[in-house]
């Protein structure tokens, strides 16, 4: 994840350096938060509070020409007022219509979770017939669990969703769920857990998912 503003639109970034146990990896970008007062990784499927996002990487490993690389302390933006952005998940279509978009893993989510975001084609497979342009986007106008075996989301008219076609996801604002990702600095719709994050926008141009930190160390749990 990276900074991109602050609530009130400011787009100053600041960080506070915490204690890290010498030996421990985390990446730039990677969203931490504190175990008995040092800065670990937060889980795939974290429901705690967390503090923020690390602003420099930390290997846990000597490096000569990075002697913080195995040091005792790390940068955090630890701010609860600020935005981050990610890259907008993405899922495989198992098929659709004209009007829906069906997706093996989305039985993880309840009805309605995804209503008023948007679906933008990344990808087509190699024999897809789908008649959108990659780039096409089009919104959800309603989400449903289909015999808890994959998700359907119902589309805009537009072209037919086949199989092994991709799309970039773009949850509403106020969306918290799903895992976060293997770096632990995006998000992935593979399974749902209650994250601490909200979405609270997106640049579908670019992309990319806004995100605040709703469970914070540091503020009041909503």
């Amino acid at each position: 994840m990276k900074f991109y503003q602050k609530l009130d639109g400011g787009v100053h970034v600041s960080a506070r350096e915490y204690d890290v146990a010498y030996n421990t990896a985390i990446t730039e970008g990677q969203l931490v938060k504190l175990s008995e007062g040092l800065v670990v990784s937060a889980a795939a499927n974290e429901t705690g509070a967390v503090l923020g996002v690390a602003a420099e990487n930390h290997s846990g490993a000597a490096d000569v020409l990075d002697p913080r690389a195995n040091g005792t302390k790390l940068l955090v933006i630890d701010d609860p007022g600020t935005v981050f952005r990610c890259a907008a998940p993405e899922v495989t279509a198992s098929g659709g219509s004209a009007t829906t978009l069906v997706f093996a893993a989305g039985q993880y989510f309840a009805a309605d979770d995804f209503n008023g975001g948007y679906v933008k084609l990344i990808s087509k497979a190699a024999d897809s017939t789908n008649t959108d342009l990659v780039g096409t986007v089009r919104r959800i106008t309603d989400y449903a669990v289909t015999a808890s075996t994959s998700g359907t989301f119902t589309l805009e008219n537009g072209g037919t969703p086949n199989a092994g076609d991709v799309y970039a996801v773009f949850p509403p604002v106020g969306f918290a769920k799903g895992n976060l990702n293997a770096a632990k600095d995006g998000l992935v719709l593979s399974a749902s857990a209650s994250l601490p994050l909200r979405v609270v926008g997106a640049d579908v141009g670019a992309g990319k998912v806004h995100l605040m930190i709703k469970k914070h160390a540091f503020a009041v749990d909503a």
